[in-house]
């Protein structure tokens, strides 16, 4: 079973919006991201950490059980994500590759698929930094 994913720009007061909506990266700014989770999502924060954090786990707004769930981006990863460079991206996109999140046990990825996700979240981010909004992380099952 895959994870749809969608991440969008918006003022995290609208998250039950982003919630409530069918294809939130059409109603919002954004774009999908089929297959991003949390899992990875805190994978790409620690290697740009330079360590583990506290993972994204309290979910902004619920749909239910079944979800959909939006997350807020933490602020922090946002931040980071919106500064690096293009030959920055391409050194984090192959780390972010090679972890445990997107090899064969999981969902096998290959890198240019990391990168081009990796290249319009970092894109995201910095219109969101500019727009002084949130970035939002809507993922359903």
């Amino acid at each position: 079973m895959g994870v749809l994913t969608d991440f969008v720009v918006a003022d995290l007061a609208d998250a039950q919006k982003v919630c409530d909506s069918s294809c939130p990266y059409q109603d919002f700014a954004g774009f999908a991201a089929k297959g991003i989770n949390t899992f990875k999502l805190d994978a790409l924060h620690a290697i740009l950490r330079g360590e583990a954090g506290p993972p994204i786990d309290a979910t902004v707004c619920s749909g239910g059980e079944d979800g959909p769930w939006v997350f807020e981006v933490p602020p922090d990863l946002v931040q980071r994500l919106a500064v690096l460079t293009a030959q920055q991206l391409e050194v984090v996109a192959r780390q972010w590759a090679a972890t445990e999140e997107f090899s064969p046990r999981y969902d096998n990825w290959p890198l240019e698929a990391v990168q081009e996700v990796l290249n319009d979240l970092s894109t995201l981010c910095k219109r969101a930094v500019t727009q002084s909004k949130s970035v939002l992380m809507w993922m359903c099952l």
